[in-house]
């Protein structure tokens, strides 16, 4: 219990010594207190560090016990004594897409590559969800169960080697590092700024972050857009507009707020893949041969 306490609300105590580090520097006069505040600022960016390498492991070994619960049941258990076409397309399409993701991990010297269906493991979570994770030579794909389905899985492919962009860029180690080094000139901008400009100090390092993920999601769509082809990304994300303009435009409007932080607007996304030195469409993908297959695949994973 005490654990999940730790993990639960360490963020909360890391930004609370943020607070309470700009409240000490404040209350004296002198730019020795000002001085001060770099050891605390070191402990509370190396607090931050700690705990987000913490979390990442965590959910690398919970990605784990999901693919047993999600993915291993279904691949992996008895098939039903007479399955139609649509469980049968469903499960070729995990196998191929196992073999396809263990033969990138072989090949980039990933000790383990672990999948779990997320609508399968969470029941709130979404069948069009696409995440991915990686701490050190171990990683993790969580993939929403619509992906193969006969609907949505000519995108299969396109998921898939956007989210192995992220594993192969190491971007939840680089997110780590960004975080920390913020947490770091946040607590010094406290302690030496007046209060305006610290507060427009620690927006700006905001936004700053927020421009970096946006660059590596474009980082990613790239990689997809060499490997799959142009009119396959621009395909997704007008398929996912799609999708969004299902919603009301108050959900709309939340959803993409809430994305903005780490996620660019399909738009420019579609902008960017048109803008990347690609052909329009490239070979076939190992997995293209399987987007024919007919039949209505189930929409969760259990």
């Amino acid at each position: 219990m005490l654990r999940w306490i730790c993990q639960r609300y360490w963020s909360h105590f890391v930004v609370g010594w943020i607070v309470m580090t700009a409240v000490i520097t404040r209350r004296g006069s002198g730019t020795h207190l000002g001085l001060d505040a770099l050891p605390l600022a070191v402990i509370a960016s190396w607090a931050w560090a700690l705990h987000s390498a913490s979390a990442l492991r965590a959910l690398i070994t919970e990605g784990v016990r999901a693919q047993h619960h999600t993915w291993n049941l279904l691949l992996r258990s008895r098939p039903p004594h007479d399955p139609n076409l649509r469980y049968s397309a469903f499960v070729q399409r995990m196998r191929s897409t196992e073999r396809h993701l263990h033969a990138v991990a072989r090949k980039n010297r990933l000790h383990r590559l672990t999948i779990a269906f997320v609508d399968g493991w969470d029941r709130g979570g979404n069948a069009n969800a696409a995440a991915s994770l990686r701490e050190g030579h171990r990683a993790h794909m969580w993939l929403g169960s619509n992906w193969f389905g006969p609907d949505d899985t000519v995108h299969l492919p396109v998921i898939l080697e956007h989210e192995l962009g992220h594993i192969l860029r190491r971007d939840n180690q680089r997110s780590t590092v960004l975080q920390a080094t913020g947490v770091l000139l946040t607590v010094l901008a406290a302690a030496w700024l007046p209060l305006l400009l610290a507060v427009l100090a620690a927006v700006a390092l905001r936004l700053l972050y927020i421009g970096w993920s946006w660059w590596g999601e474009l980082a990613c769509d790239a990689r997809a857009v060499r490997i799959c082809g142009r009119d396959a990304i621009i395909a997704l994300w007008r398929h996912h507009t799609a999708l969004l303009s299902d919603h009301s435009r108050r959900v709309r409007l939340w959803n993409g707020l809430r994305s903005a932080s780490t996620h660019p607007p399909c738009g420019m996304r579609m902008w960017w893949a048109r803008r990347t030195d690609a052909p329009s469409s490239s070979g076939l993908h190992p997995l293209m041969t399987l987007s024919g297959a007919d039949g209505q695949a189930p929409t969760r994973a259990t």
